[in-house]
């Protein structure tokens, strides 16, 4: 003896409009997330480029990571350089040469390397080295600060 099944056809309508809102849906979200630039999808239209100000090699870094006792030593070296606000500040940033090597070696001998892994560890190395090295000018402050090489071992 078979038993017959009967769907109803609202039911089925249902599923299928709620099939198609949520595959329109995770569509645009995937795109807001995955677009290639955030301000089209805000719909702030293209970004203006920026001019880069004045730079500044500060110089190549080896400095040894902090670690927990017992852990093998691990270290970064890495080459850094600034951008500053005028010309006035890279003269200054010459005479102070030792003062900015030592700022940047005792951010880096200060950091483990989990904290400068990924982005955002970097972009808090960044301002933590910009940060420090701002302090130390009189006539400017720095404005980026660049990563032309950096390998964490």
């Amino acid at each position: 003896m078979a038993v017959k099944f009967e769907i109803d056809l609202k039911v089925i309508i249902m599923a299928i409009a709620l099939v198609v809102i949520a595959a329109m849906g995770s569509a645009y979200i995937t795109f807001l997330v995955f677009s290639r630039s955030a301000n089209v999808a805000a719909g702030q239209g293209p970004v203006e480029k920026q001019t880069v100000g004045p730079i500044h090699e500060i110089g190549e870094f080896t400095v040894n990571l902090m670690v927990p006792a017992g852990f093998a030593p691990r270290f970064v070296r890495t080459e850094v350089a600034v951008e500053v606000t005028d010309k006035k500040c890279l003269t200054e940033l010459t005479e102070r040469e030792p003062q900015v090597r030592d700022a940047v070696i005792s951010i880096l001998r200060s950091k483990t390397h989990d904290d400068i892994t990924g982005a955002r560890g970097m972009e808090t190395l960044r301002q933590e080295i910009g940060a420090a090295i701002s302090d130390l000018l009189q006539k400017g402050k720095v404005v980026n600060v660049f990563f032309t090489n950096l390998v964490v071992q």
